[in-house]
């Protein structure tokens, strides 16, 4: 696919070589150096994830940074596909990044089809997807009720999750002013699967997943920021420990 050709057009997305393409390995070792260059990390649970097979990656979302901090963690353990809002697309310096990795931009606040298809086949072609399920940044960093797209891709697609609890990037670009790095913490949740049962809706398994997904998440965070989702998640008998 040439750089000219229409990010809206998902097709290329899940190719086989999406991540081999010279411009995905371009954009990402510069992340990657000013990752390394900007911030401190503090990572714990990245050994948990899995190695293949049709993953979603998800987080809560409180600065721009999170997306670009979480991949750049991923980098050169398995190819990843970022969702991210449609204005990202012609951004400054984060507009061709994300287009050279095949980033499926969303249009808020309505039914995207074509992104939920390509999200689709991302799963199908067995690779990882990077979501916020929140749909947008906290303003407290404390999580918010969260979409039902999550939920949705489950139904759809009966892919492994993993949560990624994310905090310390709202120092970014403050800290630099006491001369200071931001010291990002992650924490990767275990692993697991759904094993739905058939009965079960669309729209049940919407609510369902969107809950449990996000309490699991909570788990990832300090008491602090667990918001609307303090409570533990519920025991399932349909979820899988992997």
């Amino acid at each position: 696919m040439s750089a000219d050709t229409p990010s809206r057009d998902y097709r290329w997305v899940a190719a086989p070589d999406a991540h081999r393409r010279w411009q995905a390995h371009f954009w990402m070792g510069v992340i990657a150096a000013l990752d390394a260059l900007l911030i401190r990390k503090d990572v714990q649970g990245l050994e948990k994830l899995p190695a293949s097979g049709p993953l979603i990656l998800y987080y809560n979302h409180i600065h721009y940074i999170d997306p670009i901090v979480i991949m750049a963690r991923l980098r050169g353990r398995r190819h990843v596909v970022a969702i991210a809002k449609a204005e990202l697309e012609h951004a400054f310096f984060l507009g061709p990044a994300t287009r050279s990795y095949g980033t499926i931009y969303v249009k808020r606040g309505e039914p995207d089809i074509p992104a939920l298809r390509a999200a689709l086949a991302v799963l199908k072609t067995g690779y990882a997807l990077l979501i916020a399920p929140e749909g947008t940044r906290s303003p407290d960093v404390r999580l918010m009720p969260a979409e039902k797209g999550l939920g949705l891709l489950v139904y759809r697609a009966n892919p492994m999750l993993m949560p990624v609890g994310v905090w310390g990037t709202t120092d970014f670009p403050a800290s630099y002013k006491r001369l200071k790095r931001p010291l990002v913490h992650f924490r990767f949740g275990r692993p697991y699967r759904f094993q739905l049962p058939k009965e079960m809706t669309r729209r049940e398994a919407e609510e369902v997943v969107t809950d449990y997904a996000m309490r699991r998440l909570a788990r990832c965070l300090p008491e602090s920021m667990r918001g609307v989702y303090a409570d533990p998640p519920p025991n399932l008998s349909y979820v899988e420990e992997l």
